[in-house]
């Protein structure tokens, strides 16, 4: 199950205790004109849902959970951003029940902490963290003639195919009626469309969010490489307007803020590491299935591919072990001598760059490594054969 960034908010101070409980002595018709006065609500937790900027963070359009009380007469959350309320943004919430409400990040929010406002103008105490917002760069695109505008933005610059977060479009448009939208993805070095999607009539002002999952239709995954997302607009007259860059980007050209890098694996071992030497590569005159990436116990190991995880278990040579059926490959990909037992369980659905373990030295192993092996379809001992993991290590080493 993807895992959900969870950012405490403030609990009461003393003061507050004092006052709210004065407030729930005081007669119903105490605030002025004789409105009944109500509780201010709580912000206890906050969780990114959906369109994630990561496990740490969140975006443009991701969808935040806010958990508390008294949420459910919630008028607008305010982003509170940095000090004073000059990059203050306030949103209107999408769902309100009494203990949790759901909110859109606004474009425009920075980081910093959440308020919450009620119909009575009741406004909750800012929770105690800052939610960190990934802050992206809006291009606008103002369609020629009396073709409408369009305002865009790109998060994810470099990302992995099959992690928990993908590159994502968010684009307004801006005309005097709905507009016709087409978002397509684009490979860059031959302009080739990869993915459509066929966005309809979109209202002018509205904010729209685009995500890709790195398949070409037909195709499978989508190679390692540059791609880029552009949108076609068209009013209601035939008017048009797209994003398109004019031509091909010059060599040695900054590429197009549209633009992002898409990436099958992560290398493994987060932290300083070496390959070691020959005996610790594939083969290495013992029949060694694998290739050894030398770190220190402690260092975190992640998914290379998500997957399936098809095994996790301790052996009395390989340590604690965990194998995982890579995504879209057929092929099984083996992380031994775990300083503990794998982070994650057998049948467990795990994505590109997820913790699974740390370095250690479990097991037959002389000093701390990952013993790492890439098995071809149909897997590990099931009818597949072990091949040199060692060029594929060395090339995710290089990217990512």
């Amino acid at each position: 199950m993807p895992r959900r960034a969870v950012f405490p908010g403030a609990t009461r101070t003393t003061a507050y205790g004092i006052i709210a409980g004065l407030c729930a002595a005081a007669p119903a018709d105490a605030t002025p004109g004789g409105t009944p006065a109500s509780m201010p609500p709580k912000i206890s937790s906050v969780e990114c849902r959906s369109a994630c900027a990561g496990v740490a963070y969140a975006r443009t359009g991701s969808t935040l959970l806010l958990k508390g009380r008294d949420l459910d007469t919630a008028t607008t959350v305010t982003f509170a951003g940095g000090r004073g309320t000059a990059d203050d943004v306030v949103a209107k919430p999408q769902k309100a029940a009494a203990k949790k409400l759901t909110v859109r990040v606004p474009r425009g929010a920075a980081s910093g902490p959440l308020t919450v406002t009620n119909t009575d103008g009741a406004t909750s105490v800012p929770t105690r963290r800052r939610i960190t917002i990934e802050t992206v760069q809006t291009r606008k695109v103002e369609g020629g003639g009396a073709g409408p505008g369009i305002e865009i933005a790109v998060t994810g610059r470099k990302v992995f195919f099959d992690a928990e977060r993908r590159p994502t479009l968010t684009y307004v448009v801006r005309d005097a009626n709905p507009v016709k939208v087409v978002v397509e993805v684009v490979r860059v070095t031959d302009g080739t469309a990869v993915a459509r999607f066929d966005q309809g009539l979109v209202p002018s002002g509205e904010e729209r969010l685009v995500s890709w999952d790195g398949k070409i239709a037909g195709s499978g995954v989508a190679p390692d490489g540059r791609y880029e997302f552009r949108v076609f607009a068209e009013s209601a007259d035939g008017a048009r307007a797209n994003s398109a860059q004019a031509g091909p980007p010059a060599s040695g050209a900054p590429p197009s803020p549209d633009s992002f890098v898409m990436l099958g694996h992560k290398f493994p071992v987060r932290g300083a590491h070496d390959y070691g030497s020959a005996i610790a590569a594939f083969g290495g005159g013992r029949n060694h299935k694998g290739q050894d990436v030398f770190a220190r116990c402690g260092t975190p190991l992640v998914a290379a591919r998500g997957g399936v995880v098809k095994l996790r278990a301790t052996h009395s040579r390989a340590g604690n072990y965990v194998i995982i059926d890579g995504e879209q490959t057929g092929q099984d990909y083996i992380y031994m001598h775990l300083r503990d037992v794998a982070l994650v369980n057998k049948n467990e659905r795990v994505r590109t760059g997820q913790l699974i373990g740390y370095v250690g030295d479990t097991g037959r192993a002389t000093g701390c490594h990952l013993h790492f092996e890439l098995w071809s379809a149909p897997g590990w001992y099931t009818g597949g054969s072990p091949f040199d993991p060692a060029p594929a290590l060395r090339a995710w080493d290089k990217t990512s």
